[in-house]
């Protein structure tokens, strides 16, 4: 009987070891999890700032909507300014042009052939969240006021609920409310909220 005691007490310790254990280890794996997904979340975020910049650098605005984004990445064209010759040191870049020292050639390359070349995923993905079940980025563009200048604005954005809502008690342990944005609509930056 005393045989029988002692292995069902070692048993019970074993098994009490194995829950203390995994209650200790569940909040690190969930932030394990979490910076998985933030880090890829965070790559379509910076991969929408990049094509975002490509687009107001050729219509002096930003896109409205993450469609617009993506046909533009496929179908549309950048300018690429070319020089030919070298400028003397004794002149300046504009001087060197006015006098045929130095001439300027524009040629046009297709968006898709200049951005996102170490990009991992197609195109077609971008507006939608990793680990979001479907749901895509809420994106918004627009102009504000500065002085006497009008600038360009947008924001990209998902909240946590849409990348974290299949992870047991999620709630508890993520502490972060406003969830991953790149660029605002109040300010003129194009800075995420991660850096």
């Amino acid at each position: 009987m005393k045989t029988a005691i002692q292995v069902a007490l070692t048993v019970l310790i074993i098994v009490l070891i194995y829950l203390v254990y995994d209650r200790i280890m569940e909040p690190v794996r969930f932030n394990q999890e979490v910076q998985r997904r933030e880090a890829s979340i965070i790559q379509n975020l910076r991969d929408i700032r990049e094509v975002q910049r490509a687009h107001r650098s050729r219509y002096q605005r930003f896109a409205t909507d993450l469609d617009t984004l993506v046909l533009f990445f496929k179908n549309d064209s950048l300018p690429v300014i070319r020089a030919i010759g070298s400028v003397p040191d004794t002149l300046t870049e504009s001087e060197a042009v006015r006098l045929g020292i130095v001439e300027r050639d524009t040629m046009w390359i297709a968006t898709r052939d200049s951005l996102l070349r170490r990009s991992r995923y197609h195109i077609d993905s971008l507006p939608y969240v990793p680990f979001g079940g479907g749901a895509r980025f809420t994106m918004d563009a627009g102009f504000i006021e500065r002085g006497l200048v009008r600038l360009p604005v947008f924001e990209a954005m998902v909240l946590p609920i849409v990348y974290l809502n299949d992870l047991p008690n999620w709630r508890v342990y993520y502490t972060r409310d406003e969830g991953l944005k790149v660029g605002s609509l109040a300010e003129a930056i194009t800075d995420g909220n991660w850096e």
